[in-house]
């Protein structure tokens, strides 16, 4: 579809590997150095960067898992520069989020000492409020794969007014105010479909006031709504895999302070297990047994079993805090949670199932973790896959998904 895409077609067969984070992000900024129209030029760079990211996987020259993470790099990047853009494109219309008093930076019954450290604290009162997207999902644990939808939460440091920057005729409104609409025009820009397709898609119903509540929460208020009790068993178990993305500073240390805070707020319970359960179960019903997301032994039970046991053991044991899936299983069979066969087990299972869903996905199938049914479809998978037998890799992923189930019913039920 693209010719003059040639150059990033033998770019990806000679180079040794991909370009890391901070490559990505020097790239982006000259490219976009200068430029009035800067849509087309990060439409242009995500292909570019995920034709190389394919060809790579395709031809094995990566293994999943660095497949993943360059996937997140190249979102994380254009995610960066879209909050960049338009940050300063409403600072100008709204003028900058200062950071203002709180409660007078003393306890009272509606705002209690443990949420002051949430507050940059009063040497800070009238400085700039920065702006923290967190990541979950695929994309917080640097595994999204093709077309993955990015799962974010806007968070600001506190609340407090914009002040008009300069000689601007800015007019001033609410910190709340302010990084819901930043948060809209993000998302607006990541997902609005112009004549260079969509960027991404955006899920930002994970946040803590719901899908009809604010866009963004600020710091101290994310930090009361899981101490007072409103939050659920499911909200804590999606936080083990969220990053900080946007942000940076004390202010990025304090959201990944506040994260673990957030998700260790209440002790484990017997009871949270039967309900992690429940939920798996439920996400099931509605999933074909060949959905290797949702279907029995599908991906699923991998994450969900990992994030039972972070949740479970994280509080007592901070080296099993890790948002990546593959790095979690690791550090829970390290540190004795997760027997090492079925540690080594799940994994194997979980890079498995990942690389078939990346191949489905750059079949340009309906379904995107829908197992082949017909037979042309499937040997084209297997193809992909370099597998010869097309029937021996269908044996080989349902036997899988088989010896997850296992592991997960046993695991979850101990």
């Amino acid at each position: 579809s693209n010719p003059g895409m040639i150059d990033e077609l033998l770019d990806s067969l000679l180079i040794g590997r991909l370009p890391d984070l901070e490559s990505l992000e020097e790239s982006l900024a000259e490219l976009t150095r200068n430029a009035e129209d800067q849509e087309p030029i990060l439409h242009s760079f995500k292909a570019s960067q995920h034709l190389r990211i394919g060809v790579r996987d395709i031809l094995g020259k990566d293994d999943i898992r660095a497949t993943h993470a360059e996937l997140s790099d190249v979102a994380e990047v254009c995610l960066r520069k879209i909050a960049e853009m338009e940050t300063a494109r409403l600072i100008e219309k709204r003028g900058e989020p200062q950071v203002g008093e709180l409660a007078g930076l003393a306890a009272s019954d509606s705002q209690p000492t443990s949420y002051l450290q949430w507050h940059p604290g009063r040497e800070r009162v009238g400085t700039p409020s920065e702006l923290i997207v967190l990541a979950l999902g695929k994309l917080g644990g640097r595994e999204p794969n093709y077309h993955s939808d990015l799962d974010l939460v806007f968070l600001y440091e506190a609340d407090g007014h914009t002040v008009a920057v300069r000689r601007s005729t800015a007019e001033p409104t609410t910190n709340n105010h302010f990084f819901s609409e930043l948060g809209q025009r993000i998302i607006k820009r990541m997902t609005e479909f112009g004549p260079h397709g969509r960027l991404y898609e955006v899920d930002p119903r994970l946040r803590p006031t719901g899908r009809n509540g604010s866009l963004a929460v600020s710091l101290p208020g994310f930090v009361r709504y899981f101490h007072d009790g409103t939050a659920q068993l499911w909200e804590r178990l999606a936080l083990c895999k969220a990053r900080v993305i946007v942000g940076q500073g004390p202010a990025a240390e304090r959201a990944l302070e506040a994260i673990t805070s957030a998700i260790y707020c209440q002790p484990w319970q017997p009871s949270d297990a039967e309900e992690i359960l429940a939920m798996r179960l439920k996400l099931e019903e509605s999933a074909s047994v060949r959905n290797l997301k949702r279907g029995p032994g599908g991906t699923m039970d991998t994450e969900f079993l990992v994030q039972m046991l972070q949740l479970k053991h994280g509080a007592a044991m901070p080296n099993v805090r890790i948002p990546g899936t593959l790095a979690a299983l690791n550090a829970l069979e390290r540190a004795g949670i997760l027997a090492t066969d079925d540690a080594a087990t799940l994994t194997r299972a979980y890079r498995l199932q990942r690389s078939v869903e990346a191949r489905i996905r750059l079949m340009d199938s309906a379904g995107r973790h829908e197992f082949p049914a017909e037979d042309r479809e499937l040997a084209k998978l297997a193809y992909l896959m370099g597998e010869a037998n097309p029937a021996r890799l269908a044996q080989e992923v349902f036997d899988t998904c088989g010896q997850v189930r296992r592991i997960f019913g046993r695991v979850v039920s101990r």
